[in-house]
């Protein structure tokens, strides 16, 4: 009989394991089989394995214990010749785990790998990006001086404008400003040459037929990238260190980027981490990111590369030179979304290794 989780159907090494004495998988092994076992053993049962054998996917002593103390539990001991459970991951072990996770996958079955716990702060992650994003399109609002049904609105000159605009212009370089925005409020002027440290003076309106596109193609962007919240979309907790042969350094999630068709977000242990990503905002916005890899098929990070490091999300990456670059780069889509928070503190990014 086939294995029937989505977790592991498919794999020719575990379906070998489920019905063929020789196909056994036992401490020695190496591959992508052996990590979809580590992790369904850490789904399962929380089994604590070494960084070490997740990262290389290797079937050393801690993922052999971890086999080990999910039989003991279970009583799995083949009767004909043992009387004790071992270490090896056969064909009654290799049938139990698939019929545990696929009862686990029937009740979430977007949720691959994920423990309980995992499960509920991914969950609560997905929910919280909704939020941040309705916040940031209503900025964006304001700015296109629309309602949320497309209704022309009038827009005070207010904090929010300019400085919804200014973070346009540093994250996206895309000049929004008109002849109507000046001359600035002094009280509103004051407070934004203390939030935008270093500027002097206010850009000037822009006259080109080029920022009215670009800002056009970015709010379409944004209400795409919402609504693409609200599909159907496959979480997988990931532990190797390496996707496809390339390594994946300091990722706190990842999609496929060579294959458009999957949309799956591979979760790594370092979303988990709160040194890495300290705050549930953090971990939302990596969400949005890695969908809007998807949604706007965008397979790489112009201008920035793979992992940016200290970027005051509010000043945009000094790598990135110009909208093209802006609009297909989703850590800029990342970084709009979290400097437009009400709560967003720019003095946070304070000092010269953060380039405020």
């Amino acid at each position: 009989m086939s294995l029937q989780s989505q977790s592991f159907k498919g794999d020719q090494k575990l379906e070998a394991a489920a019905v063929s004495d020789p196909g056994h998988i036992m401490m020695g092994a190496i591959g992508g089989h052996v990590s979809k076992i580590q992790r369904g053993l850490m789904q399962l049962d929380s089994a604590v394995i070494s960084s070490l054998e997740l990262g290389e996917a290797q079937y050393g002593i801690s993922t052999a214990n971890a086999v080990l103390a999910y039989k003991q539990k279970r009583n799995i001991i083949n009767r004909s010749y043992q009387t004790q459970a071992d270490n090896i991951v056969g064909k009654m072990t290799m049938t139990t785990i698939d019929n545990e996770i696929f009862i686990k996958e029937s009740a979430d079955p977007d949720f691959i790998f994920l423990s309980d716990r995992q499960k509920e702060i991914v969950k609560a992650d997905w929910r919280r990006s909704k939020q941040m994003l309705d916040v940031a399109l209503r900025r964006l609002q304001i700015v296109a001086n629309t309602t949320s049904f497309g209704d022309l609105l009038v827009t005070p000159r207010t904090l929010a404008l300019y400085d919804t605009k200014l973070k346009i212009l540093n994250v996206f370089h895309i000049n929004t400003f008109t002849s109507d925005d000046f001359p600035i409020p002094p009280g509103v002027l004051e407070t934004l040459r203390h939030r935008f440290r270093g500027m002097t003076v206010m850009p000037e309106p822009s006259n080109s037929p080029v920022d009215s596109i670009n800002f056009s193609i970015l709010f379409r962007n944004f209400t795409q990238l919402r609504w693409s919240l609200e599909q159907k979309v496959r979480k997988e907790f990931y532990t190797q260190s390496t996707f496809k042969g390339e390594p994946l350094g300091y990722y706190a999630a990842f999609v496929d980027a060579t294959n458009p068709a999957d949309s799956t977000i591979r979760i790594t242990r370092r979303y988990f981490d709160e040194v890495i990503v300290p705050t549930m905002d953090n971990r939302a916005v990596t969400l949005a990111h890695e969908r809007a890899h998807t949604v706007f098929l965008a397979n790489g990070h112009p201008g920035t590369g793979d992992q940016p490091f200290c970027v005051a999300p509010h000043m945009g990456d000094p790598n990135v030179h110009n909208a093209d670059q802006a609009l297909a780069n989703p850590y800029c889509y990342e970084w709009l979304i979290y400097s437009l928070q009400p709560d967003y503190d720019p003095g946070r990014f304070k000092g010269p290794e953060c380039g405020t």
